[in-house]
This record gives C-alpha cells, sequence and structure tokens, in this order.
C-alpha cells in the first residue's frame, strides 16, 4: 500500500494513505551486508523504469546526461537481498522509492511482513513509516516529501518472513534540479537485464564467492563388505543329513540371529570314517567327562586324608582337563538334547544334534536345503556382523601415485544420493594394497566403519571419492554456477539487483560439489547458482522485457 512521509526540521510529520500504521519504534535484527551504492539510477538498468500506480518512468533516453541525485541499490545481509530505486530527490517533491525484498533462504519475494522505513540525518530520526500490504509480493513502495536538502540515512526492518535490518547511508536531496550534479557515464551494453520478477517465477539462487578449503579426490568403485573378523562359516562338523521332518524353521538370507540361536537339526550317518558314529564319540566324550570329574573329587578327598600322594592328585586333575577339553570340542557348535541319552545310537531320530549361531548377526548366504546330505567340513552358512562394516574401494592403477596420501573418503551407494563421510561413521583407513589386481587392474583401499545407526547393506555398490591433496583459503563456487560453452566456462556475476554480467572464469580442483577459480573472479561478487541458463537466454534475447512495477 502506498503510504507518504513528510521529513521535516527537527520534528516529524506522517501523512499516509492506504493500509499500514505509522511507527517511530527502531528494531535491530540483523548484521549489516555488503552493498552497492550505484549512481545514476539507470546506470544498471540500461533504458528499463519501474513505473508506480501509472506515473512516468523515472528513466532516461540512451546519451542524455545522468543525474546524479537517483540511485540504485543492492545490499546483501545473510537473510535478505535489498534492490531498491529512487529518483532524483527534490525538497517538497513527492518521491517514490522501489524496495524489492528477497529471502535468501529460497529466493522467494518477502511478503505478509511488516517493513518499517526509518529516516534519519545528522540531526537524528527524520521520520518513519511502515507498510503491511502490498499489491506485488517482494516490492515496497514508501512515497516520501523532504522538506530540507542534505544526506539521509535509511534503516529497513523486516518483520515477518525474515527479521532483518538493512542500512543505506547517504542518499542524496537536494532544493532544486538545478542543483543535481550532471554526469554522462555511459551504459555498460555487456549488462544483463533479468528482473525481480523472472528471479521469483523460478527456482533461483545466487551464491557470495569465498574462499574455501577444498581437497583433490580420486574416484574409485567400491563395494561395502562384512569386517573381515565379523563374520563367521557354520559347517557341518560331521557327515550326516538334514531331515525335513526335523528342520520345518530353517533360517534365510537377511534374518538377523542371536548367538546361540538353533540354526539346523544335523542327523549323523550311523557309521562315520573313524568307525564310531558320532553320537557314540559324543557319549564317550562325555562319560569320559564325568569319569574324569569323579575322580578328581575323590582323589581331593583322599589327598585331603593323607592317603594318596600329590602325584596322584595331581594325576586325576591332568585327566579331568584333557576329558573337558575333549568334550568341549566336540560340542561347541551343537546342542545336545540329553533326554533320551540312555537311548543314543539305537536309530538315527535317537539324537538331535542342533547346529547353534556362533555369533549374532545377519544370515549372508545359505547352503542348506530339506532332506540335503552333507559331508564333513561342508559349508552351511555364513553369517555376518553388520554393525561393523568395510568400504572397499578398487582404484584405477594408473592413479596410484595420486593415492600415495590418501586419506579420509565419503561415499554414495546405489539408489541413495546422500553422501556419506568416512569420518562421519567413525571410519578409518585401515589397508592400502601394494599390488595391482591381476584381473581388474585395480588397488585397493579398506575403510572400516561403524554401521550400527545406518544400516548399510552388505555387498552394495558405491562411487568412492578419496582425498588425496588439500588446498586451503582458494577461491570456490558452486559447479552448478559453471556454464559450458566449447570448452570454456562462464558464471554469470549479480551485479546489481536486476543486472549481471558474463564472466569467463577458468577453474582447479574441485570437490564435493564446489570447484576452485583460479581466474576470472576476485572475491566477494554474487554469483548465479540455479538456473543461470535462464540468465544466458535472457542474454541472447533481442528485445530487452518489459519492465513496471505497480505499488
Amino acid at each position: 500500500m502506498k503510504q507518504l512521509i513528510t521529513l521535516i526540521i527537527l520534528s516529524i510529520a506522517l501523512a499516509m494513505t492506504g493500509c499500514g500504521g505509522a511507527s517511530d519504534e527502531g528494531h535491530v535484527h540483523g548484521e549489516e551486508g555488503d552493498h552497492t551504492h550505484e549512481q545514476p539510477a539507470q546506470q544498471a538498468q540500461g533504458d528499463q523504469g519501474h513505473s508506480h500506480d501509472g506515473e512516468s518512468d523515472h528513466g532516461q533516453e540512451e546519451g542524455e546526461p545522468q543525474l546524479e541525485g537517483a540511485g540504485v541499490i543492492t545490499q546483501w545481509t545473510d537473510k535478505t537481498e535489498l534492490f531498491m530505486e529512487y529518483p532524483e530527490l527534490i525538497v517538497g517533491q513527492e518521491a517514490t522509492f522501489a524496495v524489492h525484498l528477497t529471502r535468501l533462504s529460497d529466493f522467494k519475494p518477502i511478503s505478509e511482513s511488516e517493513v518499517k522505513f526509518v529516516f534519519s540525518s545528522e540531526r537524528g530520526n527524520e521520520g518513519s513509516l511502515t507498510e503491511t500490504e502490498v499489491q506485488v509480493p517482494g516490492i515496497y513502495g514508501p512515497d516520501v516529501i523532504f522538506d530540507r536538502a542534505g544526506r539521509y540515512d535509511l534503516m529497513i526492518i523486516i518483520l515477518g518472513m525474515v527479521n532483518d535490518t538493512l542500512q543505506v547511508n547517504g542518499i542524496p536531496v537536494y532544493n532544486s534540479a538545478g542543483d543535481i550534479p550532471q554526469t554522462h557515464t555511459e551504459e555498460d551494453p555487456n549488462l544483463i537485464t533479468f528482473l525481480k520478477e523472472q528471479q521469483w517465477d523460478i527456482p533461483f539462487a545466487t551464491q557470495e564467492v569465498q574462499q574455501r578449503t577444498l581437497t583433490q579426490t580420486v574416484d574409485a568403485t567400491g563395494e561395502i563388505m562384512a569386517a573381515q573378523n565379523s563374520q563367521a562359516v557354520v559347517s557341518a562338523p560331521f557327515s550326516g543329513i538334514i531331515l525335513s521332518s526335523q528342520n520345518g524353521n530353517l533360517p534365510v538370507v537377511g534374518q538377523q540371529l542371536q548367538k546361540g540361536t538353533s540354526m539346523v537339526v544335523l542327523n549323523p550317518a550311523i557309521q562315520s570314517g573313524g568307525g564310531d558314529n558320532y553320537a557314540q564319540q559324543f557319549i564317550n566324550a562325555q562319560s569320559e567327562l564325568e569319569l574324569a570329574e569323579a575322580n578328581l573329587e575323590r582323589s581331593k578327598r583322599l589327598y585331603t586324608k593323607e592317603a594318596i600322594p600329590q602325584t596322584e592328585l595331581q594325576k586325576a586333575r591332568i585327566e579331568y582337563r584333557q576329558a573337558l577339553t575333549r568334550y568341549q570340542t566336540i560340542s561347541e557348535v551343537i546342542q545336545i538334547d540329553t533326554t533320551n541319552v540312555d537311548s543314543y545310537g539305537e536309530s538315527p531320530q535317537s539324537y538331535r544334534f542342533e547346529l547353534k549361531a556362533p555369533i549374532t548377526g545377519t544370515l549372508v548366504e545359505s547352503y542348506v536345503t530339506p532332506g540335503m546330505q552333507v559331508e564333513a567340513g561342508q559349508p552351511l552358512y555364513r553369517i555376518a556382523d553388520a554393525s561393523k562394516v568395510w568400504l572397499k574401494a578398487h582404484v584405477p592403477a594408473a592413479q596410484q601415485s595420486r593415492i600415495a596420501n590418501a586419506g579420509q573418503a565419503a561415499f554414495r551407494v546405489q539408489g541413495d544420493d546422500r553422501l556419506y563421510e568416512v569420518s562421519e561413521l567413525g571410519g578409518r583407513l585401515i589397508s592400502r594394497a601394494n599390488s595391482v589386481d591381476p584381473q581388474n587392474r585395480t588397488l585397493s583401499l579398506i575403510y572400516e566403519l561403524d554401521n550400527t545407526q545406518n544400516g548399510l547393506p552388505l555387498g552394495m555398490f558405491s562411487t568412492v571419492h578419496i582425498n588425496t591433496d588439500t588446498k586451503e583459503n582458494v577461491l570456490a563456487i558452486p559447479q552448478s554456477a559453471l556454464i559450458e560453452e566449447e570448452g570454456n566456462y562462464n558464471v554469470y556475476v549479480h551485479v546489481s539487483g536486476e543486472s549481471f554480467r558474463k564472466q569467463r572464469v577458468t577453474t582447479g580442483i574441485e570437490h564435493r560439489g564446489w570447484v576452485e577459480i583460479t581466474s576470472g573472479l576476485d572475491g566477494g561478487e554474487h554469483v548465479v547458482t540455479e538456473n543461470a541458463y535462464q540468465v544466458k537466454l535472457a542474454s541472447l534475447s533481442s528485445e530487452a522485457p518489459s519492465h513496471g512495477h505497480t505499488h
């Protein structure tokens, strides 16, 4: 809504029309950013002007002298971009400020906000007004009448979509048009006009060119594997058969198993290669252990009564330890149902040997089919504890010299756009191959990762970015800002609110979506990082876009 503020000496008189109220309060919600204060007004806009409620454009014909009093301001904070235009300011004449406000979090116009304009001079506060409604989102148009010439400062306080404060200093006001200095600055023909309405209507973003630390990387293919020390193979301890009647609930690949969980019931062959069936071997080991334990207890009692020498007691202890070792060895991976121990050996169904999970983990391979016969030592299952995994990167042999100082890395797995940093997963480099794999001509690097929270699937392929050399304090921009043309790279520099310049650059190393700029930019410029191609199309347009804002 249009509002009018009259600034008078040592007092404030507010005359407002439309919606919005006056306020003399001041709030500060942010720090002052970098800004440009261009003069004259058309220097960055060519022959385009802004109209307000049917008022005539304040542009000037090309080649005519331009008045220094008009101004174009572009200023950034960490939250807001200000693009403001104002005409020549003459005492007693109403002037409209065209204030364009953009939220930098998404580069959308600021609307549904309270925007307060506070003017001050060396004499102090000269007056203020507040706008809460606008006809075009993002464009505010306070109307102001100045009663005295001089330099004025303007504070713009935003409350709503963002809470921020912008400061513009040194706005000139003259007693008459004759007092305004004239300049003959020619328009820069290389500037490209891309209006705020166009920027707001598409996905759009800019980024300040700053110094960053970048790291060179080598790309490699990779695979998520079970750590060698966190997996186990369950093999058949003897020749036998996996009966369907006793194995109706076999575990499946992908199932989580706890240590000690029964996996399969294996019935041994009645006759083993050694002559005794396995059940008999177990019974013999169990019986020997019971006899050795009883003999040890008897020897202890006799030794206490001095009925036997100490050597007899020591002999009983040795026999007990030997029997215990044999029993533990034969029963380490099986769980015996001892309820029918008296009938062991009478038939294959008279005993049950249950193979147990040796570790807690995920079943990753199974070779078991009900009814199959197995030989002693034949693998039946493979279990892996996926809380710790390996990332094995296969680096082309041609990159051998570049990975000599390989450090941290990052990777993406298939079907997931997330970039995983090895350091964020508690990872570390544990192996670097010194020989080339003759099959695929690669060198392998192995990183161990904590997979407790992320659940990276075993066997998943990935793309690995391995850090090599690091450069500090280099100028860098997002890779999305680069436009390639015939082997050269260009960027579009945001000169002012609606003016852009095409700039050729040379690039250096790339790292995590950022690229080093070795020439073409000095730092501090703002470059277009999203939809830069639309700015390029605007530069190819044969006609300048129509340009009018209504407040």
